[in-house]
């Protein structure tokens, strides 16, 4: 009886580790866009190499203040910390860091200044 326990236990801990693993994959989510601008392009890093941007996410399309867009982002590794840039309609450059993708399912974007400010929704 022992040794069902245990095994049920170890098996119950590796489909709970591949759970956080996968769920580390695929990480869509929504932005929404409040920042009083267009936003023109999107792009993001691992935060530990947050300087390696992919390509742009908008895949050349505008999100208007006031819209939202799903962003369907495959990932090919395990972090779940990002940086994500974006250019206004204008090509001024804003950077928000340290958004975990692995848990929000919304972005929320604002503006105070020269800032992007966000909040997520899980």
């Amino acid at each position: 009886m022992k040794n069902n326990r245990f095994v049920l236990t170890g098996l119950l801990a590796a489909a709970m580790s591949f759970a956080t693993i996968a769920s580390a994959g695929d990480q869509d989510f929504t932005i929404i866009n409040k920042t009083g601008m267009s936003l023109g392009s999107m792009y993001v890093a691992p935060e530990s190499d947050a300087k390696s941007w992919g390509s742009d996410l908008f895949r050349g399309k505008v999100l208007p203040s006031g819209n939202q867009v799903e962003i369907t982002f495959s990932n090919k590794n395990t972090e779940c910390e990002y940086a994500i840039a974006f250019k206004d309609s204008s090509d001024n450059e804003y950077e928000i860091h340290n958004v975990d993708l692995c848990s929000i399912s919304e972005l929320h974007l604002s503006k105070s200044g020269d800032s992007i400010l966000y909040k997520t929704v899980k």
